[in-house]
């Protein structure tokens, strides 16, 4: 059965991170009236058409004025028995700066969350550059220690970049300092045909960058973790590229999202295919154009891979990109394949 899976444009970021996937920007909040009506309707036009529903909000529930009710609804609209927020990855900006961050997190434990998870990309102003606010890294600090207060569990991915590593003791110390009690993920960002990867590709870390803390690094992050860190080599440019040419490239994972049919809903209420961020096709307004008319337009458009989203194309197979666009002495580092079919892929449509 296809899921219609709605991403609601409910409030936006704080910070506006130079490696975000979902190229989060501040923008104001939807009215929550707009929000449940949305929900609503787009949930009963599934109901009738024999589709599944779900919803999820971006780009920073926390910050939204009725944060504190949108975890309950969300929840309602979801059709699995867990809460959708497990975990609740934040900036943590929005629960250091509201006077109601003890509702907002009483609001998130009693629909089922249990672990909040933050992000650091270095100590000090190396994290506020990165996430382009003054005092952020501040804020992200005093958010883990509100989040032990409030009983509910913290953990955080910590973004490896050049600008970071001069800090690394800092940030380290800091990160023992604070309460976190859940899993701490050390790693790089991936690559995204997007102008702000692109520009994020300046602190990129190498190898010759990341070869003297590895080992260090290897010891503090998650045990799933470790195996990467112990071998930066196989995650250069340079490895992936003799992988693809020899025909060792992993085979294609199946899809889990391959019966949903992602839609975007802007804070105005358009409807777009998509990704949050990143939009397709526009299929109409909510409001003016009526629920039935633009759901029944994404419907009969059908569902585009995430892929095709981006490039607006399938990508080639791997050994035609790594031979064409692949560095054969590249050092960059990358967490994974997509990683770097992402950047062959930029480079090739950057050409074109």
């Amino acid at each position: 059965m296809t899921t219609v899976y709605l991403c609601m444009e409910v409030a936006g970021c704080p910070t506006v991170c130079r490696h975000c996937w979902a190229q989060g920007v501040p923008y104001g909040a939807m009215p929550l009236p707009d929000i449940v009506w949305a929900l609503e309707g787009a949930h009963r036009f599934c109901d009738d058409h024999g589709l599944g529903f779900d919803a999820y909000p971006m780009h920073e529930m926390a910050s939204h004025p009725d944060a504190a009710r949108l975890f309950r609804l969300f929840n309602e609209h979801s059709p699995g028995p867990a809460t959708v927020f497990e975990p609740l990855a934040t900036t943590g900006v929005p629960l250091a700066t509201r006077e109601d961050w003890r509702d907002v997190l009483r609001s998130a434990a009693d629909t089922g969350t249990v672990n909040l998870w933050l992000a650091f990309h270095g100590a000090g102003e190396a994290h506020d550059r990165q996430v382009n606010r003054r005092g952020a890294f501040a804020e992200t600090c005093l958010a883990a220690e509100r989040i032990r207060e409030a009983g509910l569990s913290v953990g955080c991915n910590v973004f490896v970049t050049t600008a970071s590593l001069p800090r690394l003791d800092e940030l380290i110390a800091t990160l023992r300092r604070l309460p976190i009690d859940a899993d701490v993920w050390w790693g790089v960002a991936s690559f995204l045909p997007t102008a702000r990867s692109r520009h994020n590709e300046r602190v990129g870390p190498t190898l010759p960058d990341l070869l003297p803390v590895a080992d260090r690094i290897g010891e503090l992050t998650t045990p799933a973790g470790r195996a990467w860190w112990a071998d930066l080599e196989a995650h250069t440019e340079a490895a992936y590229v003799r992988r693809a040419v020899a025909g060792e490239w992993p085979a294609a994972r199946v899809d889990p999202t391959a019966d949903e049919l992602a839609l975007v809903c802007r804070p105005n209420l358009d409807v777009h295919a998509g990704l949050a961020g990143r939009y397709g096709e526009r299929y109409g307004n909510l409001r003016t154009d009526g629920v039935e008319a633009v759901l029944g337009r994404a419907i009969a458009a059908g569902r585009r891979p995430d892929e095709a989203l981006w490039f607006g194309d399938p990508l080639p197979p791997a050994l035609e990109l790594a031979a064409r666009h692949g560095d054969p002495a590249g050092l960059r580092v990358h967490p994974g394949e997509q990683s770097v079919r992402y950047l062959w892929g930029d480079r090739k449509a950057r050409l074109t």
